[in-house]
């Protein structure tokens, strides 16, 4: 159903399954759907596309992909491609017709790439640190050379031999379905390799446009302790390094799980006029009362700080092996004034276990 807001824009808001959703005045979003948009994003590590953006006017969809994962999805490049572009052929069929439509996955997405190319080795481990140790010994040469040439740890030198294919696979994949299906696609995010300083690795998130051009590459600042050096030993991106892109739907701004929480990547991202900001998630926490009460001081209580901005939560849920179990309820929000009923919600899953689409769509009023 659509209503006709006065002054501002019309929103549609649904879900797959039985998620909240709510009518909103959307007005902060006028400017950016109505105007001329033209930002140039610097990068020293990605070949990112540099292009003026001319808005249509055309409605737009903001879609959060809650996506329930299992190992047997990674068990071939093809499988997880025909995976995701189901994903994306589902969210399509809901989106108008003449709409375009921002799809954004959630965070690690392509953590589970690691294990394609020995999936028949690691299906049979039950926890991810015995996966690990399979493929350290499956690489013990190639793995002993980079500890040796970088100094690092062995977790980390093991990000490094399976990076680079890792890398090409995770681009390839969202890169050629953003041009099938026609959108801008915040592909979530996967565990890069710098491409000059190979020996730093960073939890990294893709943007692509809806030709497939690669538009933005964030990195993410605040690592969780799974993260940190006892754990995947990963890098820390720069809180001076975010940039924000514009795309049919307005300027956009990625804050990757933790990130949303944090003030200085929200400032960061708000002080370059982002409009919307993703924040592709990863819990690896069972979904308590208390920790959906918590989820409410990241991206939720950011829009109830900055009024002109709308965020797109998207969360993981499921299990790679018994011991990585992720929980969440996707959320698609904005400040509660905005909101029918005052939720600050524009559209929120009802599970926080099951795969569900959300979806809002944004008409120019």
């Amino acid at each position: 159903m659509y209503q006709q807001l006065q002054g501002g824009v019309k929103v549609l808001v649904k879900s797959s399954g039985h998620g909240q959703g709510c009518l909103v005045k959307a007005s902060p979003l006028k400017r950016a759907l109505c105007r001329r948009m033209t930002h140039f994003v610097e990068s020293k590590s990605e070949d990112i596309v540099e292009e003026e953006i001319m808005q249509t006017g055309k409605d737009t969809a903001l879609v959060a992909v809650q996506m329930r994962i299992t190992l047997e999805d990674y068990q071939s490049e093809r499988h997880l491609a025909n995976r995701i572009d189901h994903l994306l052929g589902s969210a399509r069929s809901r989106v108008k017709p003449d709409a375009s439509a921002m799809v954004v996955f959630p965070e690690d997405v392509g953590l589970g790439m690691l294990f394609i190319d020995d999936y028949e080795a690691v299906k049979g481990c039950k926890s991810i640190y015995e996966a690990a140790e399979v493929l350290s010994r499956r690489y013990a040469s190639p793995l002993q050379q980079v500890i040796d040439t970088h100094k690092v740890s062995p977790t980390r030198a093991l990000l490094v031999v399976l990076g680079k294919k890792l890398r090409s696979r995770y681009h390839r994949i969202f890169s050629q379905l953003a041009r099938k299906h026609r959108v801008t696609l915040v592909a979530g995010s996967a565990p890069l390799p710098d491409t000059k300083r190979v020996s730093e690795v960073y939890n990294t998130s893709y943007v692509f446009d809806h030709q497939g051009r690669l538009i933005l590459s964030q990195r993410k600042v605040h690592l969780i302790p799974l993260e940190q050096q006892e754990g995947m030993d990963l890098c820390a991106g720069r809180v001076e390094d975010l940039r924000v892109v514009d795309t049919p739907a307005g300027r956009l701004g990625v804050a990757i799980c933790w990130d949303g929480f944090h003030a200085d990547v929200v400032e960061t991202l708000v002080k370059q006029k982002a409009r919307l900001i993703a924040q592709p998630s990863f819990n690896p926490l069972p979904w308590t009362p208390e920790q959906a009460e918590s989820w409410k001081t990241g991206l939720w209580q950011a829009c109830q700080q900055h009024p002109e901005i709308i965020g797109i939560n998207p969360m993981m849920v499921g299990r790679l092996f018994e011991d990585v179990v992720v929980e969440g309820r996707s959320s698609i929000v904005a400040h509660a004034s905005q909101t029918r009923d005052g939720s600050g919600y524009l559209a929120q899953a009802t599970s926080a276990t099951e795969e569900e689409i959300l979806i809002a769509h944004i008409s120019p009023s």
